[in-house]
């Protein structure tokens, strides 16, 4: 033992107190509990009287997890990496240094790290079961088995306060409580505690669905509904509630003792615990659940009163060379942990970790190996596919996506790669992984998706020239085009007005819309309003209004003015033709009249242009009852009509209404509604359909 020996500080050295217990999730606890009827207000004087760390585990199995806890280091480095591997007992661990340095140690409750036989180390033994059936069971007090009639946790707590009223000092206790490992069997008087009470879901109670792996689900870890967790979670925390009842009594009697205020009283657990969350319950996993374990410390001599150190992580091999420090003996046991007190003074701040472990049997699950810090948690699990989980700390704290597939976190995935490798190294991480036969379930891969732009050009004078043209970005090219239209073009050319869709789809199948609306820009709208001319005088005017696109318009009238308005002008018939900028035509036609006074007492006016508005203006109807085409026309037109049938008479006036010809038509007949144009100059022309009592006028025009 005398390897151990150190020099120490001999005044005032601390008691040490270690409150361990099994397997209990750190959302037990009052301050981390979704559940208002959860109260622990003894546990809770120890982090009110003291600190609260944010505190993990390196391996969250319970032999691991005591191992590192009572020896500094990483189990990778100790040999204990599953509950089938027993550290090496010529390890320093704080029990063996403690008491080489003159401590009073005692050891009560679940050891694991090792037999039932009493250990050198520990000047008192009273062992309890791994497993436990709580009520009626058995103890060793040294080699002595001892039956226990009583509750495990009652005897527990009884036999350590007898130890305390009498103990030597300065001593090293560890108090290892079963509870609250599985079977869940509280004390009698507290298994109806939670009888009428409703526990919360937790927010990641749905099972993964994608990107997780093989060997996840199925038996005893696995929650398969919510009837099974309400009845399972109330026994688990009536039996965490006997040892929040039992840490008070422990506190008094310290108290009651003059022991409290020289006694560093540490309350842990020796692994986290999963209950509901992914529908799983255990603690072999590496999600937070199992990692996060509670750390209160009560030390006056460090600790004010409600200290919060959350700004360096702390982990379970920190508990020993904390230990050591508080007592005053220096570390030179090359422990890979760092005193918790250095993260109060800021002499050393950790931000990320590494998380191991390697099954008891290999075709059970896998080995696995983690790098957590403050914003991801990156996953490698040994299996013969790739099997990897990335979680955002930042937005998804609850764990519930794997981004391992999302094309934005590729960066980040291979930056935590590259970290778990060099902490590895760091740390002397050496021991070689066998592989498993394990894979990620449903692989589902977010690929970055397709992004569309597009310019386009409208449909201009109705010609069916609009235009798409659509580039696009982002995505795995090739890309495949799907048009409303069926084109499967990247662009559209020659279109008319209308709403197009286009869908693209990239190589992954990933895919992305598009919709444009293509106007139909047509020529300018006109409209006006005229002053008809008195008898042969040249007084007559016509004011004309023209709007739309693409000013400034050109206007031809068919007298030969290109100004916008006609003044001073005979009786007649005036045509205009109204060019845009980019040539779209329109025609307007009028008629101005020649008028007298017939009656000087009324100073009335009367038209002597009767020939000419009886011509266009008697009994006329809609010009959209007859269609002429082509309009304009070169040599030839055809008139065709939806509700004209039979023998119509058919004339044809130039703009002064000077009859030009005539002759009869048969609607229906395709091969008589012709007129032969070949005698007309080129200019604006008017057609008057008459068929019994109806007259259907039309205006056409003929280029030449």
């Amino acid at each position: 033992m005398n390897c151990f020996i150190a020099q120490a500080q001999t005044s005032s050295r601390p008691n040490i107190l270690v409150i361990l217990t099994d397997d209990m999730s750190y959302k037990m606890l009052d301050i981390y509990s979704n559940d208002t009827f959860i109260h622990t207000p003894n546990i809770d004087r120890i982090k009110n009287e003291g600190a609260e760390l944010k505190y993990y585990s390196t391996n969250s199995l319970c032999i691991p997890g005591r191992t590192s806890l009572l020896t500094g280091n990483y189990g990778h480095k100790t040999g204990a990496m599953n509950n089938g591997n027993y550290p090496s007992q010529s390890l320093p661990t704080i029990p063996k240094i403690l008491h080489s340095n003159g401590y009073y140690t005692a050891m009560l409750g679940k050891w694991m790290i090792g037999s039932s036989d009493p250990k050198p180390e520990f000047d008192y033994w009273l062992w309890t079961p791994n497993a436990t059936s709580y009520y009626n069971d058995s103890a060793k007090y040294f080699n002595s088995v001892v039956n226990v009639t009583v509750h495990m946790t009652d005897f527990l707590t009884d036999s350590a306060l007898q130890l305390i009223g009498r103990i030597d000092t300065p001593f090293f206790m560890m108090l290892n409580y079963n509870a609250p490992h599985y079977p869940f069997i509280p004390q009698l008087q507290y298994e109806n505690l939670y009888d009428s009470s409703v526990f919360s879901l937790p927010p990641n109670w749905p099972s993964f669905t994608e990107n997780f792996p093989s060997f996840l689900y199925g038996g005893s870890n696995t929650i398969y509904n919510q009837q099974a967790f309400q009845s399972q979670l109330k026994e688990y925390y009536e039996l965490m509630y006997g040892v929040e009842k039992a840490t008070g009594r422990i506190l008094d009697s310290l108290q009651s003792n003059g022991l409290l205020e020289n006694t560093m009283v540490i309350f842990t657990t020796d692994n986290g615990y999963l209950f509901g969350e992914h529908h799983l319950r255990g603690k072999y996993m590496p999600y937070n659940e199992c990692m996060r374990m509670p750390l209160f410390i009560r030390y006056p001599s460090w600790f004010q009163p409600g200290t919060t150190i959350d700004s360096s992580i702390a982990l379970n091999i920190d508990i020993a060379p904390t230990i050591l420090e508080a007592i005053g003996i220096p570390d030179t046991f090359n422990m890979d942990g760092t005193s918790i007190h250095s993260n109060l003074t800021n002499q050393f701040k950790r931000t990320e970790f590494l998380y191991e472990q390697t099954p008891e049997a290999i075709d059970s699950t896998s080995p696995v190996r983690t790098l957590r810090d403050n914003y991801f948690q990156y996953n490698r699990y040994y299996c013969d596919d790739t099997t990897e989980e990335l979680f955002d700390m930042i937005t998804d704290p609850y764990q519930q996506i794997n981004l391992v597939h999302h094309y934005l976190y590729q960066d980040t995935l291979a930056l935590y790669r590259l970290k778990l490798d060099s902490i590895r190294l760091a740390l002397i991480d050496t021991v070689q992984l066998i592989s498993n036969n394990c894979y990620l379930v449903n692989p589902t891969y977010f690929f970055e998706l397709p992004v569309i732009t597009a310019t386009h050009n409208n449909d201009s004078c109705g010609l069916n020239n609009g235009s798409v043209n659509v580039t696009v970005i982002n995505g795995v090219p090739p890309y495949f085009f799907n048009w409303n239209t069926g084109a499967t073009s990247e662009d559209l050319i020659n279109i008319s007005s209308g709403a197009y869709h286009l869908t693209v789809t990239d190589l992954n199948g990933s895919s992305a819309v598009l919709n444009v609306s293509i106007n139909n820009l047509s020529g300018p709208l006109l409209s006006e309003s005229h002053t008809n001319a008195t008898f042969n005088n040249a007084d007559g005017s016509i004011d004309l209004s023209s709007t739309g696109y693409f000013q400034p318009f050109q206007y031809m009238w068919s007298n030969g003015e290109s100004t916008q308005d006609l003044h001073d002008i005979l009786a007649g018939v005036y045509s205009v033709t109204v060019t845009n900028n980019i040539g779209c035509v329109s025609i307007l036609s009028t008629i101005i009249s020649s008028i007298e006074i017939l009656d000087p007492d009324t100073n009335s006016y009367e038209s002597t242009g009767i020939l000419l508005s009886n011509l266009f203006f008697e009994n006329q109807n809609s010009s959209k009852e007859i269609i002429v085409y082509p309009n304009p026309a070169t040599n030839q037109i055809s008139i065709s009509s939806s509700i004209i049938k039979g023998e119509s008479i058919v004339e044809w006036y130039n703009c002064y209404g000077i009859i030009l010809g005539k002759t009869k038509i048969f609607f229906g007949d395709k091969s008589k509604n012709k007129i032969d144009l070949n005698n007309l100059s080129a200019g604006i022309y008017f057609i008057r359909v008459e068929n019994g009592y109806n007259n259907f006028i039309k205006t056409f025009s003929v280029v030449k």
